[in-house]
């Protein structure tokens, strides 16, 4: 069969958007365009820039509207990943103009009223032909902009490859082993990794932290911590919290391995991938209402605690729960195992191009 010539049009070329479409590049003619190199709040090295199965093209130098058109000439169909800013916009409309179809893909999303915004996000998204949601969570964010179910598509979204998946299980089962290498020092180790900015809740963290038995440890990592946030920390002599700085994946690896449970205290995230990783590794999590991976991928689950966001006491109490029941994190563990297992990249590409064949055969 004759591969698909697909166009994607993305913001940054983070580490799991990259090795997803080198993969999907295996079954399909794929051209991403990336409207930037980079975002400010990231680390430089974060990013993946190893294109290996896709031609990648950058719309930083003036070249926008040229290489969008030259596209949509040469693609037959477009993926909108960021579809409610002006750039993303004109390219939906010259993909529809040359009568292409247009597909909206949502890795997560939490409906936010945003007044007049709304109207503008809605009018757009209604102009394309499907939708690809990461589960039901998304679907219900698509609802509030009007999206009929009927065009909706579902994919598994996810960062870790086949062998990724099996080696992080491997690893959850040599605990002790990685708990020492990290040189994790309390008897229950609580682990956080992501950016140290206020949407993740680290503040939240911290707060929750205090007042907690000197043998559960809370390990942060992912860079300098806020300002205020050491100054919290150094205030109450939280001896039992510690700050480690940015990481690449694989140096992560032994981190989750060695750890007891995951948490997450975000305010705000229209996924969570770090909730796949820690998923991957047997750890239980906690985390909040308002994190999507959370509320997707403990549905028909019990492998984590959900709290409300911004609830210092109940994420206290959350850790405390877990902190003292060892046969429960283990039962939790093996649940999140059992969750993610089919959470692969390889099976997120082939249910994109399932459902691209689907439709553009339609």
């Amino acid at each position: 069969m004759k591969k698909k010539k697909v166009c994607w049009i993305s913001n940054t070329p983070s580490p799991y958007k990259v090795a997803f479409m080198n993969l999907l590049g295996e079954k399909t003619e794929l051209l991403c365009l990336f409207e930037k190199h980079s975002e400010s709040d990231r680390e430089s090295s974060w990013y993946d820039y190893e294109t290996r199965n896709f031609r990648a093209v950058y719309l930083e130098n003036g070249n926008t509207r040229k290489e969008i058109r030259k596209a949509a000439l040469e693609c037959d169909l477009l993926i909108n990943s960021d579809y409610s800013n002006p750039v993303c916009m004109y390219a939906s409309w010259v993909f529809r103009r040359r009568h292409k179809k247009v597909c909206i893909h949502a890795d997560g999303g939490l409906a936010v009223p945003r007044g007049l915004i709304d109207r503008v996000i809605s009018f757009v998204m209604k102009k394309a032909d499907f939708y690809l949601s990461s589960g039901l969570e998304v679907n219900k964010y698509f609802a509030y902009y009007g999206i009929p179910e009927e065009k909706i598509r579902l994919y598994r979204f996810a960062d870790m490859n086949d062998a990724e998946l099996k080696k992080a299980a491997e690893m959850s089962l040599e605990k002790q082993k990685y708990r020492k290498a990290c040189e994790y020092t309390e008897d229950v180790i609580f682990l956080y990794v992501g950016q140290q900015i206020p949407r993740k809740g680290i503040d939240i963290l911290v707060q929750a932290a205090k007042d907690l038995p000197e043998n559960i440890g809370v390990w942060i990592i992912g860079g300098k911590p806020e300002e205020h946030v050491s100054a919290y920390v150094q205030e109450h002599g939280l001896s039992h919290v510690h700050f480690l700085p940015f990481m690449s994946k694989y140096d992560l690896y032994e981190y989750y391995a060695g750890a007891d449970v995951f948490v997450l205290p975000t305010r705000y995230d229209i996924w969570g991938l770090v909730v796949n990783e820690a998923m991957a590794f047997g750890l239980p999590v906690i985390s909040t209402n308002r994190c999507v991976a959370a509320l997707e991928l403990n549905r028909d689950s019990d492998s984590m605690i959900i709290t409300e966001a911004e609830d210092v006491q109940a994420l206290h109490e959350a850790i405390l729960r877990l902190s003292g029941d060892a046969e429960g994190r283990q039962r939790m563990g093996r649940q999140a195992l059992a969750r993610i297992s089919e959470y692969s990249l390889e099976n997120m590409r082939d249910d994109f191009v399932r459902v691209l064949n689907e439709e553009q055969s339609a």
